[in-house]
C-alpha cells in the first residue's frame, strides 16, 4: 500500500534509494523504473517525482549516496589511525579490502560501475566525489608521493578485481598483497628529509 510521507522528505528519499538498490541487488539495473521503485519503496509515484524526475536522476543520486558514504568510512577510518604518515591511503585500503565481495552494497556498486563505464555523467560524477575527497584526505605529500600512488592504484584494481568476482588470486596471496600495500604505506613520504633534518640538528662533540 503506498502512502504519503509529506512531513518525512528526507525520510521517503532515504527509501527510495534503498528500494532502487534492492531492486538492482534482486533483478539487475533494467529493472529499475519510476513505477517499480515507487512500489517496493511504498510511496505515491507523485511523491518519487518530488525526489527524482527521472530514473538517471535517480541513479546518480544512488551513485552519489553510495560513494559518499564510502569517502566517509575512509575518513572515519582516519581518525583511528595515529600514524600521519601515509594515513589516507591506508585508511583507502582497510575500507576497500575490509567490504565482503558478496555484501548486498558490493552487488549494487558493482550494478554502478557498470553504467560508469558506459556512461560519460556517472564518470565525471565518480570523478569529482572522489578529487573532492582526496583534496580532503590525502595530505600534499601523500598526494605527490608516487609510492602511496602506487598503493591507491593496487587497491584500486584488488577492489575491481573483488567487485567482478575474479577468483584467480587465492586468499593467501590477497592477504599477503594487502599485508604489503600497508607495509609501503609506513614508509612515510618525506622521511628521508626529515632524518638529515634530524641529524643535522645533533651536537657536534
Amino acid at each position: 500500500m503506498t502512502q504519503r510521507r509529506k512531513n518525512q522528505p528526507e525520510v521517503t528519499r532515504e527509501q527510495l534509494l534503498r528500494a532502487a538498490a534492492d531492486l538492482i541487488l534482486a533483478q539487475g539495473l533494467q529493472a529499475v523504473t519510476l513505477d517499480a521503485i515507487a512500489r517496493r519503496a511504498g510511496v505515491l509515484k507523485a511523491d518519487l517525482l518530488e525526489h527524482f524526475q527521472t530514473k538517471p536522476v535517480l541513479l546518480d543520486a544512488l551513485f552519489d549516496d553510495a560513494t559518499q558514504r564510502f569517502a566517509a568510512a575512509v575518513a572515519a577510518e582516519m581518525e583511528k589511525d595515529p600514524d600521519p604518515n601515509g594515513r589516507g591511503t591506508r585508511a583507502y585500503l582497510r575500507v576497500t579490502v575490509n567490504a565482503p565481495a558478496d555484501d548486498g552494497e558490493a552487488h549494487v556498486m558493482r550494478s554502478l560501475i557498470g553504467l560508469m563505464l558506459f556512461d560519460p555523467e556517472v564518470r565525471e560524477l565518480w570523478s569529482s566525489i572522489w578529487d573532492e575527497a582526496r583534496e580532503a584526505q590525502l595530505s600534499p605529500e601523500e598526494q605527490e608521493s608516487s609510492e602511496l600512488t602506487l598503493c591507491r592504484l593496487a587497491i584500486d584494481g584488488l577492489w575491481m578485481s573483488d567487485m567482478l568476482e575474479h577468483r584467480t588470486v587465492s586468499s593467501q596471496m590477497r592477504a599477503s598483497v594487502i599485508h604489503r600495500i600497508e607495509a609501503l604505506t609506513r614508509k612515510a613520504p618525506g622521511a628521508s628529509a626529515r632524518l638529515r633534518d634530524e641529524v643535522s640538528r645533533i651536537p657536534e662533540e
